[in-house]
């Protein structure tokens, strides 16, 4: 029996490999009771000239409500999305979320202004350090913002980085954006989440580390959720344990769950 699972795609996003059913048939099987499918949602200058923005919306508006329907007595399926790179287009975010009735918006930034995503970059002809500056700015940008609920897999750029390029990333450096950002986040109601992705990656890590996760607790965070990002079945509920374990460590005994975009909490 696994708990929650947070963060997952289906074929909705550019890069899902499963069906939105397939998911949820999935969770099932695994016990997941509370379960969310959160697709990508990309605003900017996104560098998959293929996605279809509207598509994708009008995909997930069709499908979700009813496979919740549908597996209502086996699983709580929450309607959620990954919005991601928010504040480079305000005016359609906000759009978007006005139309939508949303359980869980996931705030995430996986490219910055005037670079590629963090996958496609170069990191020998990069400036890491600058880079990763320029990405914690943006994560406050995106925090004083707070029109979603909880920040995606901060340190998202180590997937890429470290994990796939061996660069190892002293974030002793920027400890004073992200206290920052995380103060920001705590003052505006917004909570963070556990991504587990990384320990199924070579990066091997969560998405943030313990250390980060500890800090947003000492400044008083207390929404906290926790996600697989799965992009298909195999790797559903991936992490999930270990998430838990790390949340205790750093001092959690609850993680939070969004309905309507407002949590309930689920003791650990």
């Amino acid at each position: 029996m696994i708990p929650f699972d947070l963060h997952t795609h289906c074929t909705l996003s550019f890069d899902g490999k499963s069906s939105a059913e397939d998911m949820v048939k999935r969770a099932v099987e695994l016990g997941i009771k509370h379960y969310a499918l959160t697709d990508h949602i990309d605003l900017g200058e996104f560098p998959d000239k293929d996605f279809d923005l509207e598509a994708t919306v009008a995909g997930a508006k069709e499908q979700i409500p009813a496979l919740q329907k549908k597996y209502a007595e086996s699983t709580e399926l929450l309607y959620g999305v990954e919005l991601g790179q928010a504040v480079h287009d305000r005016e359609l975010t906000e759009k978007l979320l006005a139309e939508n009735d949303y359980d869980f918006v996931i705030g995430s930034t996986h490219f910055i202004r005037g670079h590629e995503d963090f996958y496609f970059l170069n990191y020998t002809d990069t400036d890491v350090p600058e880079l990763m500056r320029l990405y914690f700015e943006e994560l406050l940008e995106t925090a004083e913002w707070g029109g979603f609920d909880v920040m995606g897999h901060i340190t998202y750029p180590l997937r890429y980085i470290t994990g796939d390029h061996g660069i190892d990333v002293d974030l002793s450096r920027y400890r004073a954006v992200i206290d920052e950002i995380l103060k920001t986040l705590i003052k505006n109601g917004k909570g963070i989440e556990i991504n587990t992705s990384g320990l199924r990656q070579k990066y091997g890590r969560m998405f943030p580390d313990e250390d980060i996760l500890r800090r947003y607790r000492e400044l008083g965070g207390e929404i906290l959720t926790i996600g697989s990002d799965a992009h298909c079945t195999d790797d559903l509920g991936k992490g999930i344990e270990e998430g838990i374990a790390a949340a205790k460590r750093a001092g959690f005994d609850r993680i939070a769950v969004f309905i309507g975009r407002v949590p309930t909490f689920v003791e650990i």
